[in-house]
């Protein structure tokens, strides 16, 4: 790995940045953790807030990006100071986004802002959307963890 890095998910409200980080959380059990894991969607409501081990490297999530409320801000502390890769959602220009980017840059941390597939249509359409997008930012953490980006 090159340098820890921050994955931040953003969006505006309800454009599936919460269902996208929980799919990228499965998606690495998945591949990393337990290749029998499965999961559907839709997946279940509520946010995330995880660190956990994955291939060797400390992962953090973080699917509460509306508002910097205290424990968002300790999770997110946290995740500073123990993970190689944090993923967190937030608005596009908001309190929350603001605090991560001064966080990366305070813990030396890569900035990759991106955004999920978006569409307006059904639900169920765009959880599919979401699931792709997570499995793309999934291959984006796999070159991180391998060092190549």
């Amino acid at each position: 790995m090159k340098q820890k890095s921050l994955i931040q998910i953003w969006g505006k409200a309800g454009s599936g940045k919460t269902t996208t980080i929980k799919i990228i959380r499965h998606e690495l059990e998945k591949k990393y953790i337990n290749i029998h894991h499965i999961y559907s969607l839709p997946l279940p409501a509520g946010e995330i807030y995880e660190i956990f081990n994955c291939n060797g490297f400390v992962i953090g999530v973080s699917s509460m990006g509306d508002v910097l409320v205290p424990y968002l801000r300790n999770h997110i502390n946290d995740c500073f100071i123990q993970c190689d890769i944090i993923i967190a959602a937030s608005r596009v220009y908001n309190d929350v986004s603001n605090y991560l980017s001064s966080e990366a840059k305070k813990y030396n941390y890569r900035l990759v802002k991106a955004t999920n597939y978006r569409i307006n249509d059904v639900k169920s359409v765009q959880d599919e959307f979401s699931q792709e997008s997570a499995k793309h930012i999934v291959e984006l953490i796999d070159k991180i963890m391998l060092g190549i980006l």
